[in-house]
């Protein structure tokens, strides 16, 4: 990844930092709801890298793009992705389906819990507007101890 300096010059990011920065900026959009942008710093992590936890960041991108669909007033799409992001989230991780409490540094399995509401809340109501957008939850940080 080349990074832009405000000097105008480019420095090369070996890839373990690459990823961290895409990983966060992710993060960072999601958290403030900009789900599209979210979506295209993961897109570019998921499809650039041959992450040992892609799935995870494939269920990651999945809800993202299935909250921007809901913005646009696109149910079927919202329910479509989410019950995709659902079963990346939720059978696909290893263990069995369960990812570590702390992936990526993360309270994963906190917000998968709150996807998973997300999901019932998508599959209840009838119209995008009906949507209670308090329900989606952040991806928040964790300290791993």
């Amino acid at each position: 990844m080349e990074l832009d300096m405000p000097s105008g010059r480019k420095v090369l990011l070996p890839d373990e930092e690459k990823i961290d920065k895409l990983f966060q900026a992710g993060l960072e959009f999601f958290n403030q709801g900009e789900y599209f942008d979210a979506h295209e710093q993961w897109e570019e992590l998921w499809s650039e890298f041959n992450l040992p936890d892609r799935v995870f960041v494939q269920g990651l991108i999945q809800a993202t793009v299935s909250f921007y669909h809901l913005s646009t007033g696109n149910l079927k799409g919202a329910r479509n992705l989410l019950t995709r992001a659902i079963d990346k989230l939720t059978k696909k991780g290893p263990d069995r389906g369960h990812w570590s409490t702390h992936q990526r540094g993360t309270d994963a399995l906190n917000f998968i819990e709150e996807v998973k509401n997300c999901y019932s809340e998508l599959f209840r109501i009838n119209e995008p507007g009906e949507f209670d957008w308090e329900l989606i939850p952040k991806l928040n940080r964790v300290e791993e101890s």
